[in-house]
C-alpha cells in the first residue's frame, strides 16, 4: 500500500492486463505520444506517470499513482453517445477506487499544448 491507500499489485500483476498496456502503448497515438512527452521522467511537477496503467478492469493512459491522478487523452471515439456513456461508467468506477480523472480532447493536445500543460498541473497542484 502507497501513501494514500492505493493497493494496485494485483491489477499490475495480471497478466493479460499487462499484455494489453503493452500492447496499447505501441500503438499510442500522436495526441497520447505528445501528452507523454510532458509527463514523462518527472516533467510536470517533478510527478511519476506511468503510461497506459493497469487498473482492473480497466487500463487507463496516464497515471500519477502517488497523487492518483488519471489523464485521459480522448479521440473521436469519446464524441459519440456510446463513448461519452462508457466513460462516465468508467470514470465513476474510477471515482469509486479514489482516483480522479481528467480528460484532455486530443485535438487540444495538437492545438494548444500550453493550455493541457496548465490544466494538468493544476489537477496535481489540487492535489498535492
Amino acid at each position: 500500500m502507497n501513501r494514500r491507500g492505493s493497493t494496485n499489485r494485483r491489477a499490475r500483476r495480471d497478466p493479460e492486463a499487462i499484455s494489453f498496456a503493452r500492447n496499447q502503448r505501441a500503438r499510442a497515438n500522436e495526441f497520447a505520444q505528445d501528452v507523454w512527452q510532458m509527463l514523462r521522467n518527472r516533467r510536470c511537477r517533478n510527478q511519476k506517470f506511468r503510461r497506459e496503467y493497469p487498473i482492473a478492469p480497466y487500463t487507463v493512459d496516464f497515471c500519477c499513482v502517488d497523487l492518483k491522478l488519471i489523464i485521459e487523452v480522448d479521440g473521436k471515439q469519446h464524441q459519440t453517445d456510446e463513448g461519452r456513456q462508457y466513460d462516465q461508467r468508467r470514470d465513476q468506477y474510477l471515482a469509486e477506487q479514489g482516483y480522479q480523472v481528467v480528460r484532455i480532447p486530443g485535438y487540444k493536445a495538437l492545438r494548444n499544448p500550453v493550455a493541457v500543460r496548465h490544466q494538468i498541473e493544476h489537477a496535481i497542484d489540487a492535489l498535492l
